[in-house]
């Protein structure tokens, strides 16, 4: 076909009008149709980037920080400052232990305690539950502490039963190594550093209370416990000085010091969770009429299978509840128990068969990990709580699994375990008169040293952002906290 001289200006007077057209448009990606309803990309303004390198900027010799700010959407970044460089996590940490879990168990996945009776004896077979007995579950749930003991107590009287002989407790579904290595003996007796069996309650903590009568100090246990597990040598005095701690290896509650006036302790950790779980329930099954005569023993393989065992109950708790105490109030024990069981626990649902450790649970999480296109490649993963100071991972890594579970199928349980800012829970200081309440949702990391946070910030137009800032070194108190008001749209 021939084309005259005219008709070849009009053709390339077109195309050149399409070049400027496409080029007004911006840049586009390669296969990709441009529509008029396509979102613009999301930018920070040049002044909440010169806020953000502020805030960042004039921390004492020593201290590294680093930052990563992403569209959730779409996982472009919009800020980074060493955002691969290697960090302490601390309980940010957890993040990566709840997503683990939600990618690997099926969604009607629950932890179950199995109870079974061999005659006189009651058998019960731990699912490494972290929930029984838990104080914030009960609370949520308008229920009394010992709820869970109370239903087993009825279970065995609609069975016939009117006493239990003895005690049996199978752990085995957990190692026996119960606390971590690299947690310092230091602190072996502190909530935060409760030992994970593979049976629990009470967060495997005693609740002390004081009270003072006449001259006396007197201190009650919760959950009940026998009277040798307490040693008072408190004294009344002119200051409030109690002084409470255990003994690493030993299960004794040692109370010293003065008192002045009734009121609770912090909580003490247990050393052996089995036989504490023994105790108490033997003095929960008692206290509801059902006595328990014999003797606690924990399984050893010498017991061999329980024959014409007859189950009389089954308690559940589910996923979603364990993930959401791990990540609301980050509480440690109940992530350890979620690091082991990714072992203990087929993607099924099903016991494998394996006695979990933290080696083999490790080993799941990092395959999690790169099911769910999150490479972790140069981190270091040693507990599920980041209690140890020896876990390293990047702020890039962390958002890169925070936009992913922005696409996973369970989000929403994801989402709703997350911390709120003026709510219950470990941000509930983080409150509305700094104009994040609403707008701020994620997982708070503190030790010794390291401040840290991640999550997700909702901005004044509507769009979310993904973050992850670490700080390891001295640092304002609040630098986590005035990053977010940037990145709401506060500066």
């Amino acid at each position: 076909m021939n084309i005259g001289a005219s008709q070849m200006c009009v053709l390339t007077a077109r195309v050149v009008l399409i070049m400027l057209a496409a080029a007004a448009l911006g840049p586009t990606t390669l296969g990709a149709p441009q529509t008029e309803s396509a979102a613009p990309a999301l930018r920070l303004a040049e002044a909440e980037v010169a806020a953000l390198k502020r805030r960042l900027g004039g921390l004492p010799a020593g201290t590294r920080a680093a930052l990563v700010v992403a569209d959730a959407a779409t996982g472009q970044t919009l800020y980074a400052r060493n955002g691969d460089e290697l960090l302490k996590p601390a309980s940010v940490q957890k993040l990566f232990t709840t997503a683990a879990a939600l990618q690997h168990f099926p969604p009607d996945f629950a932890f179950q305690t199995q109870l079974f009776l061999v005659g006189e004896d009651l058998w019960v077979i731990g699912g490494g539950d972290p929930a029984l007995g838990d104080p914030r579950l009960a609370a949520r749930d308008d229920l009394p502490l010992d709820h869970v003991l109370a239903g087993w107590a009825d279970a065995l009287r609609d069975a016939g039963v009117q006493s239990v002989h003895r005690l049996v407790l199978d752990d085995s579904i957990f190692d026996e190594q119960h606390r971590h290595p690299d947690w310092p003996d230091s602190q072996s007796d502190r909530w935060y550093q409760a030992p994970v069996g593979g049976l629990n309650f009470n967060n495997n903590c005693v609740d002390v209370t004081l009270s003072v009568a006449g001259s006396r100090v007197l201190a009650r246990l919760t959950p009940e416990l026998p009277d040798n597990w307490l040693e008072n040598r408190a004294q009344v005095g002119k200051q409030q000085r109690p002084v409470l701690r255990r003994q690493p290896h030993r299960d004794v509650v040692e109370l010293a010091g003065t008192v002045v006036r009734g009121g609770a302790l912090d909580p003490v950790s247990v050393y052996r969770p089995t036989i504490f779980f023994g105790h108490v329930l033997r003095s929960g099954l008692t206290h509801h009429g059902v006595p328990v005569t014999g003797p606690i023993t924990p399984r050893t393989p010498d017991l061999g299978q329980p024959a014409g065992a007859r189950l009389v109950a089954v308690h559940r708790t589910p996923l979603a509840d364990v993930v959401w105490r791990c990540n609301t109030f980050s509480q440690n024990m109940f992530a350890e128990a979620l690091f082991k069981a990714l072992a203990a626990y087929g993607s099924d649902g099903r016991r494998t068969g394996v006695s979990a450790s933290w080696d083999t649970g490790r080993e799941v999480l990092l395959r999690e990990m790169a099911t769910l296109g999150v490479s972790m490649d140069g981190a270091r993963v040693r507990d599920g709580s980041g209690l140890s100071h020896s876990n390293r991972v990047s702020a890039a890594t962390i958002v890169r699994l925070l936009v992913a579970m922005r696409g996973h199928a369970r989000w929403p349980v994801f989402e709703a375990s997350l911390a709120r800012a003026g709510e219950l829970g470990s941000m509930n200081r983080r409150d509305g008169r700094d104009g994040l309440r609403g707008r701020l949702v994620g997982k708070t990391g503190t030790l010794r040293d390291v401040s840290a946070l991640a999550g997700y910030a909702t901005r004044t137009d509507g769009s979310v952002l993904a973050f992850a800032v670490l700080i390891n070194g001295e640092a304002p108190a609040d630098l986590t906290l005035r990053i977010c008001e940037t990145l709401v749209g506060g500066e």
